[in-house]
């Protein structure tokens, strides 16, 4: 008798396990195996067609993974082929997308996305980057909408109130800013009240600009990614980098593991209102200061992008391309439209009337390639590379263009 209560003990809680979980509410469709990796292209094509183009509202820069290109809209993330654009696998679920990202191309290659509940962008799935195959699910507090950034080793998830970090297997690392009922109110910093606008991960290491109360600018504070010995978060560094609060937040930009730059469009009220890239060590000290061209704040979908040992980042007005490791500014490209990726040696930049092909240790142009966007009517162009093709994310559209010919 005892036994059968257990076994209809075990069976309902099973069910309800099963009822609440995201399995239960998700429709997929696998592939059978992984399509070929990406190939670098040997040489930058003379010429580039349009062949596909589909929803993503839901990526901020085009995801790409190993061997596929993903697309995220409404409750569906499908990985495609990237010639035909022609389904490979998908994943949906009943409830909106808070925002996916492709994370560890070259390792785990998973693809990540983070699905909006009642708590918040809660509901967090791992797919397979190749097959679409659910590799992991986690769900915790979260805000109403939520950045992701990702290294070779971890995913720093932030929101406006609090941000966590997770490894590829979707374990937290830490979790700071708004922590609902923490088991040891010791474990976070001290400041309260806090917003967080920015953020960056290397390493061990993460740094975000946020603005507490009674602080009267906004401050860069240096975490751990992890807890410490004693189950603490590591605050490495944590100083107020502008004397006011009126005009829009700095912006971080990259974080390496010798420095951290942030553009900052002009926000102290003791230096001239220019826009300038900020460096700082890895601790939060400063360490230089390059005035470029830009917006006094860069778009919102203005993310940077890193390959080949440079990183890009638009600034509303021109690109700035930074040396992916000391993160000092190399020169700055003027108007263009977004950030963009190396291919066969040189840098491809999305411009006014195509694709800028510029030396990337100089900046010197070498030819503009003509590309035809359809429908474009302005606003941030987001190029990558994906063997020979580009893949430009322009708001909720991502298109893919080949070689022609």
């Amino acid at each position: 008798m005892v036994s059968a209560v257990i076994v209809v003990v075990l069976v309902v809680a099973g069910v309800a396990v099963w009822y609440v979980s995201p399995a239960r509410h998700a429709d997929d469709v696998q592939a059978t195996s992984d399509s070929p990796a990406f190939a670098p292209a040997d040489v930058v094509p003379a010429a580039f067609v349009a062949r596909w183009h589909a929803a993503s509202a839901a990526t901020g820069t085009p995801a790409i993974t190993k061997s596929l290109i993903v697309t995220a809209d409404g409750g569906e993330v499908t990985g495609r082929d990237p010639e035909t654009g022609h389904q490979v696998w998908r994943y949906s679920r009943d409830i909106p997308l808070c925002t996916a990202a492709a994370a560890w191309p070259n390792s785990a290659d998973e693809v990540l996305a983070v699905y909006r509940n009642s708590r918040g962008c809660s509901e967090v799935t791992a797919l397979d980057g190749g097959t679409g195959r659910r590799v992991g699910n986690r769900t915790s507090d979260a805000d109403d909408t939520l950045h992701l950034v990702t290294d070779s080793g971890y995913v720093l998830a932030q929101g406006p109130g609090r941000l966590e970090t997770w490894g590829s297997n979707l374990v937290r690392g830490i979790e700071y800013g708004r922590v609902i009922a923490p088991v040891n109110p010791d474990v976070q910093p001290g400041r309260t009240d806090c917003t967080l606008f920015s953020s960056a991960i290397s390493g061990d290491r993460l740094t975000v600009i946020e603005r507490c109360a009674d602080d009267p600018g906004y401050r860069l504070t240096v975490l751990g990614a992890l807890l410490d010995s004693n189950e603490k978060v590591t605050q490495y560094g944590s100083s107020l980098i502008t004397d006011i609060a009126t005009g829009p937040p700095p912006v971080v930009i990259a974080m390496s593991g010798s420095a951290i730059a942030v553009y900052d469009g002009g926000t102290n009220a003791s230096a001239p209102s220019r826009p300038t890239i900020r460096l700082f060590d890895t601790d939060g000290a400063p360490a230089g200061t390059d005035i470029v061209q830009g917006n006094p704040a860069p778009p919102a979908d203005s993310i940077p992008l890193t390959s080949g040992g440079v990183i890009t980042y638009f600034t509303g007005t021109a690109t700035v391309v930074l040396d992916a490791q000391s993160l000092r500014p190399r020169y700055l490209v003027p108007s263009t439209l977004g950030p963009g990726e190396m291919m066969a040696g040189e840098l491809l930049l999305p411009g006014p009337s195509g694709v800028s092909v510029r030396d990337p240790a100089t900046g010197r142009p070498v030819r503009t390639i003509a590309l035809k966007r359809e429908g474009y009517t302005g606003g941030t162009v987001s190029l990558r590379v994906a063997g020979e093709s580009v893949v430009e994310q322009r708001g909720p559209t991502v298109e893919v263009y080949g070689p022609a010919g």
